[in-house]
């Protein structure tokens, strides 16, 4: 939980010692995205995982480690990164050694695909510029941010159209528009423009 009062300091238990843990929000999802690659195996997956997080420690540290371990301590990462998911999104190991998306509704948050959209959002709102926080800003302090930006960025409007309920509008041409704009934002379709060597912001 983020805490006023506490300060960020992470750290994982590992054998009984603590040892701290790269939450940079870049970092993060530089770690997170290691399990979109789908030429590693879910193993090789858990490794980049804790090694991005771990930083300078991964390397020596976790080929001592058994895998068991391993599982134990991306657990108690994930856990530290769910403690302010991005719009109640959080990843669960599941049992396995890959973290996977936990939703109740549609994916509203894509880093890669709305990454525009997001600097924009942070440098109108906060005048944060996202780049040069690379490798400072606290995945917390980031989360707490993106979830409260304001109604007039683009990035909040776009979360907001993703998870509007169609049923629940009454008027066909709000209905409509609203239907067009979910198909304009949709991130699968993104995706797959994206996979096809299309603009991915298209």
């Amino acid at each position: 939980m983020f805490k006023l009062n506490d300060p960020l300091d992470d750290r994982v238990m590992i054998n009984g010692e603590e040892h701290p843990i790269y939450m940079a929000f870049d970092n993060v999802m530089n770690a997170l995205e290691a399990f979109d690659d789908k030429e590693l195996s879910e193993v090789d997956r858990l490794y980049v995982f804790l090694g991005t997080m771990l930083h300078d420690y991964g390397g020596d540290l976790l080929d001592a480690l058994d895998f068991e371990t391993q599982v134990d301590i991306g657990k108690q990462i994930i856990e530290q990164i769910n403690s302010e998911p991005i719009e109640n999104q959080p990843v669960d190991l599941n049992g396995e050694p890959m973290p996977q998306p936990k939703r109740d509704g549609p994916q509203l948050v894509s880093f890669l695909l709305d990454a525009k959209y997001i600097y924009a959002a942070f440098m109108q709102a906060y005048g944060i510029d996202l780049i040069k926080q690379q490798g400072s800003l606290h995945w917390a302090k980031f989360s707490a941010l993106i979830n409260a930006l304001p109604d007039n960025t683009l990035m909040r409007q776009i979360i907001d159209i993703r998870k509007t309920n169609l049923n629940e509008i009454k008027d066909k041409d709000e209905k409509k528009r609203i239907r067009k704009l979910q198909q304009q934002f949709s991130l699968e379709n993104k995706a797959d423009s994206d996979e096809e060597g299309g603009d991915m912001y298209g």
